[in-house]
């Protein structure tokens, strides 16, 4: 382990204010069942931008995630812990263990040996985290749709014409898999900024990518509809019900909260996402399944590492970053997003300066 600080730069926030300042760092705190890990990159994750905001629900039994995107090497690895100081990592913020966000230069992890296995990942071979500091949310989309297959029977997406609605991060992604499963696919989205940075960056051609004000020329042509906004709001959720043909599945994706149902039918969109259930209701003459997928496991992220080491061209993930800054900026910058005065069209990467 290298010379512990006296002092390390976290953020915190309070009443949907960011900060960033010198804090003590917490000797104390370096017991046989703690992994401190400093980050490299740390991306801004919509769910971030959502707690500044206070509109999202934090679930009880995984705790808030500001911070939870980032990749890193282990700093100092208690001797419980199976980990050791150089290890390069990252973190799956579902597995619960006591840990503090991971916007600062050093995050602390606690939890028993079993619990850090599954939530410290190893990253693999010898990569700089310019390819793999997204592992999260892309482990997230594996997950999604590797349960789908599961809850549906399907062996493949193979003839299979896939929708997608959000052309966030989120949704480029699900494109990018699905493709590689065997489906065609369509994303939709309102604004032209995100349209353009996915056929800009080459992640879809252009009869890929669509104005979501196009949705209304393509009803009943979907076997499977992803909602992948960062609000799966009732409208949306509308639009993906016209999409779907009678018998598909819209899988729901983007956030919800307690309480939220699909439009026209008794179901807790909110309880089938986080449950990760499939159910079937009767919408607009049409029989429709409504699955959710919420969350993912050390498996999912091993399964993204193999797909992008095998298939670099089917799963450009660094050209869904779309711009860099430090973490002295990361405040102003997630505030301004918070408050909608930038929206960016890809990821925001944060980067951490070495220690001198």
């Amino acid at each position: 382990m290298s010379t512990v600080p006296s002092t390390y730069e976290t953020t915190r926030l309070r009443d949907g204010v960011v900060s960033l300042g010198a804090h003590a760092f917490p000797h104390g705190e370096l017991g046989d069942d703690t992994v401190v890990i400093r980050p490299d990159l740390m991306g801004i994750c919509r769910a971030d931008v959502k707690e500044v905001l206070g509109s999202r629900d934090v679930p009880e039994d995984r705790g808030p995630l500001f911070g939870h995107e980032f990749v890193g090497s282990v700093f100092f690895a208690g001797s419980r812990t199976g980990f050791e100081a150089g290890d390069a990592v990252t973190f799956n913020p579902n597995i619960t263990p006591h840990r503090t966000t991971g916007f600062a230069e050093y995050v602390f992890v606690r939890g028993s040996k079993d619990q850090l296995e599954q939530a410290v990942v190893r990253v693999p071979g010898t990569e700089d985290g310019k390819d793999v500091w997204m592992p999260e949310p892309f482990a997230c989309i594996v997950h999604a749709l590797r349960k789908l297959l599961e809850l549906t029977g399907l062996d493949s997406f193979g003839g299979k014409r896939v929708g997608i609605v959000g052309a966030g991060c989120a949704g480029l992604m699900f494109a990018m898999y699905a493709r590689h499963l065997g489906a065609s696919v369509t994303v939709f989205n309102r604004g032209e900024a995100r349209r353009s940075f996915a056929r800009e960056q080459g992640i879809l051609a252009a009869d890929e990518i669509r104005p979501l004000s196009e949705a209304g020329a393509h009803p009943d042509a979907f076997d499977v509809v992803v909602v992948a906004p960062t609000v799966a709001t009732a409208e949306l959720l509308g639009t993906a019900a016209r999409l779907a043909r009678d018998g598909a599945v819209v899988l729901v994706y983007g956030g919800t909260r307690k309480g939220d149902r699909f439009p026209g039918a008794p179901v807790d969109v909110d309880a089938v996402r986080r449950g990760e259930l499939l159910t079937w209701v009767d919408h607009a003459g049409k029989r429709l399944g409504v699955s959710g997928a919420y969350g993912c496991f050390k498996e999912d992220y091993e399964e993204g590492f193999r797909l992008r080491a095998e298939h670099p061209e089917s799963f450009p993930l660094d050209r869904l970053t779309s711009r860099h800054v430090t973490l002295d900026e990361f405040p102003d910058v997630v505030m301004d997003i918070a408050a909608g005065r930038t929206d960016p069209p890809g990821k925001v990467l944060v980067e951490v300066a070495p220690r001198p």
